[in-house]
This record gives C-alpha cells, sequence and structure tokens, in this order.
C-alpha cells in the first residue's frame, strides 16, 4: 500500500474534526483548510439539486469510503479505522429507518447533523444509484433490518411484478427504468437469495433483469438506457450498460444462474460492436437503438458528450461509466477470452493514459482518478502487462499530488479546498489501498 501514512491522516480528520456536532456520522463535505463544514452555501460542482447533503452526512455516498476504512484497518492492524466504521453504521441504522423498513438515504434524502434530522428533498423519493450497498456490512451489523429493507425495497420498485418492470423511484408507480438502478435491484435481491436461499428473491431478480433485457433492438442487439419515458435515453445505449453488467455478473456469482451472465455479456458484446469509431479512437458516448449509430447531442447536460470520457467532469450521474465498462469487458475476457473484449481493455486503456489530466492539464474528480487506477491495474495484472501497471503507479501519484492537501484528500482537482463525499473520495482511497 503506497501513502499509508497519507489515508491514516484522511481517515482521522475524517472521523474526528466535527465529532461535537455529527457524532458517529461523518460529514458529507469538509473545508480541508479548518476541518470544519463549509460556512458559506455550499453548492458541490458535480451533482445537481441537494445530492452533496449540505450540513449533513450522506451515508450512502459515504460507502466507497466506508470500505476503505475497513481495509485500511485490515492493512495495518489498526482497529480505529474500522471501529469508526461500524460506529458510523450503527448511527445512521438508529437514525435513518423509516418505519415501513426502508432506509432513508439516496439521491434524494440525507441526514442533517446540525438539526439532527432526515431531510427529503425533490419530492423526498428513494432512489440508489450508481453504488450498490455494502450489504454484506449491515448484514454483520443488522441481519433482520438489511433483509426487511432488501425485500421492501423491491417491491416498492418494482410496480409491475408478473414482468418485473421497475422505476428508478420507490413510488410503485411507471416511471424511469435506468439500467443503473435496475442493476441495484438485481444485485440486491440476488446477494439475498445467497443467504436465505429464497427462490421468490432469485425469481424477482430474473424478473427485473429480464425486463431491462428484453427492451433491446432485434437486429442491433442494443439495450436502452431506460425503456419507458420516451425522451433521449430511451433511445440510446450508453456505458452504463457496463455498470448494469456487472451487477449482473454479481448476481450470477451469488445464485450460480448462468442466464445473468449471458444478459450481461450479450448487452455489453452490443455495445462495443457499435460504440467505437476507428477514426477518433473512441467510444461513443451515446448509441441509437435502433441504428447502431453514434449519437452528438446538441447541449451538454445529464448525459454523456459525443464520446465517452473516463475523466468526465459534467454534471453528474450522468450515465457515462467507462470505466464500469472497461471493467466488465475484462472481466469478460478473463471468462471467455475473445479477442473483442481483449480489443475493449487495451482501448480503454490506451483512452485513459491519453486522455489523463497529468498529459491534457483538465481538472478531474477524485473518483476519476480511483477507477482509472482501479482499472489499469487490474488490466495489468490479470494480462500481465506491466506498462499498464506502471501507468497505474503514474496515476496514484499524480492524484496524491493534486488531491491530498492539509491533511485530507480533496473532491477535485480545480483549486479548490473541499473534501466532498459525492466526489468520490473513497474510490481514491480503496484504489491506493488495493494498488
Amino acid at each position: 500500500m503506497i501513502h499509508q501514512e497519507k489515508i491514516e491522516q484522511h481517515f482521522q480528520k475524517l472521523t474526528s474534526t466535527v465529532a461535537d456536532v455529527a457524532g458517529p456520522m461523518w460529514p458529507s463535505v469538509l473545508d480541508v483548510s479548518t476541518g470544519k463544514y463549509p460556512e458559506s452555501d455550499h453548492v458541490p460542482k458535480r451533482v445537481y439539486r441537494l445530492i452533496g447533503a449540505p450540513r449533513g452526512s450522506t451515508f450512502y455516498w459515504d460507502q466507497p469510503s466506508l470500505m476503505a476504512a475497513y481495509g485500511l484497518s485490515d492493512a495495518t492492524g489498526k482497529p480505529a479505522y474500522a471501529q469508526a466504521a461500524d460506529d458510523y453504521v450503527r448511527a445512521f441504522l438508529a437514525e435513518c429507518i423509516a418505519e415501513n423498513g426502508m432506509f432513508q438515504w439516496g439521491n434524494h434524502v440525507y441526514y442533517d447533523v446540525f438539526e439532527r434530522r432526515i431531510v427529503h428533498f425533490a419530492d423526498g423519493h428513494h432512489e440508489l444509484r450508481p453504488i450498490t450497498p455494502a450489504w454484506d456490512v449491515f448484514m454483520r451489523l443488522a441481519p433482520e433490518a438489511t433483509a426487511v429493507y432488501i425485500r421492501t425495497m423491491a417491491d416498492r420498485h418494482v410496480y409491475d411484478p408478473v414482468s418485473g418492470a421497475f422505476n428508478r423511484h420507490d413510488n410503485s408507480r411507471r416511471g424511469h427504468a435506468f439500467l443503473e438502478a435496475g442493476g441495484i435491484l438485481v444485485e440486491s435481491l440476488a446477494w439475498l437469495y445467497r443467504q436465505t436461499n429464497d427462490p421468490i428473491l432469485l425469481e424477482n431478480s430474473l424478473k427485473i433483469a429480464r425486463f431491462s433485457y428484453a427492451h433491446r433492438h432485434p437486429e442491433t442487439g442494443l439495450v436502452k438506457n431506460e425503456p419507458l419515458s420516451g425522451r433521449w435515453d430511451s433511445k440510446v445505449c450508453t456505458t452504463e450498460i457496463g455498470l448494469w453488467a456487472q451487477c449482473l455478473m454479481r448476481a450470477a456469482g451469488y445464485t450460480a444462474n448462468e442466464e445473468f451472465m449471458v444478459m450481461a455479456r450479450e448487452a455489453v458484446r452490443a455495445y462495443l460492436n457499435h460504440a467505437y469509431d476507428q477514426t477518433s479512437g473512441r467510444y461513443a458516448g451515446q448509441v441509437c437503438v435502433d441504428t447502431g449509430a453514434a449519437v452528438v447531442p446538441e447541449k451538454t447536460g445529464y448525459w454523456p458528450r459525443e464520446t465517452s470520457d473516463p475523466w468526465n467532469t459534467d454534471q453528474w450521474p450522468n450515465h457515462d461509466y467507462p470505466m464500469e465498462l472497461a471493467q466488465a469487458c475484462l472481466s469478460f475476457y478473463v471468462e471467455t477470452k475473445e479477442p473483442l473484449f481483449h480489443d475493449a481493455v487495451t482501448c480503454w486503456a490506451r483512452i485513459v493514459a491519453e486522455t489523463a489530466p497529468g498529459r491534457t492539464g483538465k481538472w478531474t474528480y477524485a473518483e476519476n482518478y480511483g477507477r482509472c487506477i482501479q482499472f489499469m491495474y487490474r488490466a495489468g495484472t490479470l494480462l500481465h502487462l506491466p506498462d499498464l501497471i506502471s501507468a497505474s503507479d503514474i496515476l496514484a501519484e499524480e492524484a496524491v499530488d493534486q488531491l491530498y492537501c492539509g491533511g485530507m484528500f480533496l473532491g477535485a482537482t480545480d483549486g479548490g479546498h473541499v473534501y466532498e463525499a459525492v466526489d468520490g473520495v473513497g474510490v481514491l482511497l480503496l484504489a491506493l489501498l488495493r494498488h
């Protein structure tokens, strides 16, 4: 592990500097120069609405950091970091479970640590994307509450139990069935199936996966990002298919059901067959499901640009997950040895290196560094390519040089001095720990 001392200092500050306000709950945002919440009204660059949880704690977005804390204790033999993580989980469970068993977290909910209350915004819907929760941690500390929550979550998000049709929001009505939300439902039910061996859980997990997979074009094989609304995301396929595929791969591992793998593999294969542009050497940000042609958006927004970008700094979540797709391709190559997946892995490695901030001078987020480091190191290791491992080393040093400041890791390299949970600092810490 490199930079162990810096990672330890980060967690020491994160878990202690505002303890008088937040108690065991970790702060969503800190001014690293003061170790306190920003005094002015702080608006994160990366996310819209109140997803950044001003003056609050946002457990959903803290889960990568939570896992990094456990990893740090394992690596150092110091139990304090794991204990702080456990204390955070217990505090969340004590304060943030609704009467019906639903956890109060996600993209429309956070905990205000100053007023000690749950804050619902933008209609307060339950919505989880794009992070699959750390179920093993919850099962260890609260097995009954975890099982109740997962079953209730599925009931509230799936509005047609026969077809598996679901909504990203838990209002039990037809709505946006984003692949990333569906993948989390699929994986979560499959995970609980492994714990309980309840066949209903496996059946429902398959139904949700099949619902998304059924909305693929019969000729192109491309799967729609969102099949129901009729807007832009109902007409295209993006790298979000890689995030969905990884959820299905893990579901296959939990259930030993090969159908999950088949759906995931075929969906990613279709994207690869249509999205790569030989002239630019890049993958399209959006591919038309009906024709397989690249789609160029007229303006920027919460959708991918002309090409998929590992270092993207647009509003997020923006349905562009290039490294999740690259990791899926790597897993499929290890499984199948198909040249298509191998070529995709090497293409993504080249794109990461060519477009890295150290080469382009552009700013980026901590999560982008973390995901690129993870991919380059894993690809170099599994494919026995030492140049990729060296490239991951360079990215790791670059990330630490750009983001470590005042005893903590910043959320972005934009010249600010703010730690931000939603900027994916936890993903970077995991990459540095496992590097």
